[in-house]
């Protein structure tokens, strides 16, 4: 059996968060201060966004990945090479490394940034023969009820993770605080699940083209799908509401947030 890896690209919980700050300025108690709030949600809009270029059913664009047909229930495969693209995303400006994104381990970006070293811009293929060369079987675009209805949503067999290992941007954890709603169910865009063999190596070329990216479990023989951390064990199960149903209407959450209800489907390869 290849024991393959679940490895999380990028923050989740960030469209719901960006939706939250917005709301929370609403808030007369609100316990945070304006600058802290400007602050989070440059946070925020700092992050690279990511998004499929293209594959081999054609053009995807916007703000997340068009559905595929499925055939039985299931995500239907992909032969294609999907191109993940960046915008917003910091690159050098000069030097043999003009035009390629910055590490995430790079250091003084603000003096680089005010010495012109560095600029936002565009990357059009970050990962290159990224499907056959990290052995990816399948690519699931994170939305709706967050990173754990995500895991749900895999297909293939059983696995395990852990809530220690999934990142989450201090300002999302300090909202679900304030809210009292779990960050593990909040909407997320701009993050994306994979199922893979090579979880290290990719990794490691992820942070070195400036986009986190975070082991958080592995495959397992059978169908079981468990949390094993610190915190104990239990079986990952099917919830139907993302964490903002629990706090604003079906209709407000329609109209505010026009993909909100949209499914995501895998690309399985």
């Amino acid at each position: 059996m290849r024991r393959e890896k679940l490895l999380l690209l990028g923050y989740p919980g960030q469209w719901g968060s960006q939706f939250l700050w917005k709301k929370i300025r609403e808030d007369q108690d609100c316990p945070f201060s304006k600058a802290f709030i400007e602050e989070e949600e440059e946070r925020l809009r700092s992050l690279p966004r990511l998004y499929f270029k293209e594959t081999a059913h054609g053009k995807l664009n916007g703000e997340a990945v068009k559905t595929l047909p499925e055939k039985g229930g299931q995500p239907q495969s992909c032969p294609g090479q999907p191109i993940l693209s960046a915008e917003n995303i910091l690159l050098f400006t000069e030097g043999e490394k003009k035009g390629q994104s910055i590490p995430l381990y790079e250091e003084d970006l603000q003096a680089k940034w005010n010495a012109g070293e560095l600029s936002l811009g565009k990357v059009e293929n970050l990962f290159p023969n990224w499907i056959s060369d990290f052995g990816i079987s399948e690519i699931l675009p994170l939305g709706r009820g967050g990173i754990l209805s995500g895991l749900w949503q895999l297909s293939g067999g059983g696995f395990s993770f852990s809530y220690e290992k999934i990142p989450f941007l201090q300002g999302t954890i300090e909202l679900c605080e304030h809210f009292q709603i779990s960050p593990y169910y909040l909407y997320s865009g701009n993050a994306y699940l994979l199922r893979l063999e090579e979880a290290e190596a990719f990794s490691e070329l992820a942070r070195e083209r400036g986009i986190i990216a975070s082991c958080i479990g592995i495959s397992e023989e059978g169908k079981k799908r468990m949390r094993r951390d610190a915190q104990g064990e239990s079986f990952l199960t099917k919830r139907e509401r993302d964490s903002l149903e629990e706090l604003f209407s079906k209709k407000e959450l329609e109209e505010s947030l026009p993909a909100f209800f949209r499914k995501e489907d895998s690309l399985v390869f």
